[in-house]
């Protein structure tokens, strides 16, 4: 009899592990289809430089406000509340609201007739796709355990570049495409030009993964601790707890922090692709747009599995900062990458260059979420998240692509775009990858720190 209560024991919970798991890899399939979609409207503007900046009469400077500020603004200040509301209230629910609202500020951009109302747009966009970091990266948590949790959220950063690369691969033939059509005139709202209707097709479909985000589970939060942060009567941390939290164990997060703003600044630098290429080695968009998001999906994957491959080498080995150490061997490669594609003699090497730009990138943007999820507790997790965010979005957001127009601007000559690439790159490559070296250690202290706080991994199989 208790043989066979054993066995019926050990059957409901290998039942009820698979059937958690398979809950786990739908989630994770569906957060980064999110992520692939954030990513295509988050790029959609770069592919379409050239028409934009004619209508609407801009300078080099104003593009790079579109192709960052405008988006990285509200990206960076509602993401912290958000963080705050997610670890409070259903994460799903968040991100479906999110979901709508950059979709519909993307589909809104079509109606734009002036960098005022364009640029607004961009900050609705802002507004909605920082729902998306805070939400997934704690669900992800919360779906995995620790041993495989690595794992689960490279595949969700993989969208990042699967994303960006649907953006030039299929809106580089969907502008082609579109600029040869005569403008679409909807009666009272006016005519819209063929930039402006790419605006409209890319931001409809991407309403349906709002409704979708309501057939996840919403998984019991993980790896709540009681020391070191103050908690209300719900259990819940306040935003100033979660800060302390980061700001007691700087050297730990500031490590994470600065890692990952230096691979969002390079990534930034591909928003300039178009230009790059037209101004240097005259291709047009379509042409750029094709070889750009094949690179992205010919990197993307190859930096992720590397990315993959080095955690779990050096986790078998027992090195507690194996997701750092990923987050850096990424950077080694792709800081030089991303300094050299610029100046090749041909566009066919600057190619080359970009891959192994792209494969770096993807190990270092894979390994960030991951370092973090191994640090922040559960009950601040999204606020961790959104913290982390809007560190590393002010440097990539924000700095990234206007200096480089800045630059351009002020060398008085267009085609030195290339140089004000390069000068970008190391300026923020060369430091980043110095400090991100030297802070393995306190990062490693704080992976043990938690482990201990929360129990063993056996605890934590218990209790899930």
């Amino acid at each position: 009899m208790n043989a066979f209560h054993t066995l019926s024991v050990k059957a409901a919970l290998a039942d009820k592990s698979g059937a958690a798991t398979r809950a786990g890899w739908y989630a994770v399939l569906l957060l980064t289809a999110t992520q692939i979609v954030s990513y295509v409207d988050r790029f959609l503007p770069s592919l379409l430089i050239g028409p934009v900046k004619s209508d609407l009469g801009l300078t080099d400077l104003q593009v790079g406000l579109l192709l960052g500020p405008a988006f990285g603004i509200f990206y960076v200040l509602v993401g912290l509340p958000i963080g705050w509301l997610a670890d409070r209230v259903s994460r799903r629910g968040v991100l479906a609201a999110g979901i709508t609202v950059w979709c519909s500020m993307t589909a809104a951009a079509s109606l734009a007739r002036t960098f005022v109302p364009l640029l607004a747009a961009r900050f609705g966009v802002g507004i909605g796709e920082a729902t998306v970091a805070p939400c997934a990266v704690s669900l992800i948590s919360d779906y995995f355990p620790r041993a495989t949790r690595a794992r689960a959220m490279s595949v969700f950063m993989s969208g990042t570049f699967l994303g960006a690369g649907s953006a030039f691969l299929f809106g580089g033939l969907l502008v082609h495409h579109i600029a040869s059509l005569p403008p679409l005139r909807l009666g009272p709202l006016g005519e819209l030009r063929p930039w402006q209707m790419t605006f409209l097709i890319v931001g409809i479909p991407g309403l349906l993964l709002a409704a979708l985000m309501f057939t996840l589970r919403e998984p019991r939060r993980r790896e709540r601790i009681a020391q070191d942060i103050a908690m209300d009567a719900r259990g819940s941390a306040s935003l100033p707890a979660a800060a302390g939290f980061i700001a007691h164990r700087w050297r730990a997060f500031g490590t994470l922090f600065v890692g990952s703003a230096c691979c969002v600044t390079l990534g930034s630098l591909t928003l300039w692709n178009v230009a790059l290429f037209d101004r240097t080695w005259g291709w047009n968009v379509r042409d750029v747009g094709v070889a750009t998001g094949v690179l992205f999906f010919a990197g993307g994957p190859v930096g992720t599995a590397l990315g993959i491959w080095l955690t779990n080498r050096w986790s078998t080995r027992g090195y507690k900062d194996a997701t750092a150490r990923a987050l850096v061997t990424g950077l080694i490669i792709a800081v030089p990458a991303f300094a050299v594609y610029p100046l090749m003699p041909s566009a066919s090497l600057a190619i080359c260059a970009l891959f192994f730009a792209f494969v770096g990138q993807a190990a270092a943007a894979a390994a960030g979420p991951a370092c973090l999820a191994l640090i922040a507790p559960g009950q601040i997790r999204s606020q961790a998240t959104a913290i982390y965010y809007f560190i590393i979005s002010v440097a990539g957001q924000l700095i990234g692509p206007p200096p480089v127009g800045w630059m351009t601007d002020l060398f008085a000559d267009p085609a030195k775009l290339r140089y004000a690439m390069t000068i970008e790159a190391l300026a923020v490559g060369i430091p980043a990858l110095l400090l991100v070296r030297a802070g393995l250690m306190s990062y490693r202290r704080r992976v043990e720190e938690l482990e201990t706080l929360i129990g063993t991994p056996a605890q934590e199989a218990a209790h899930a």
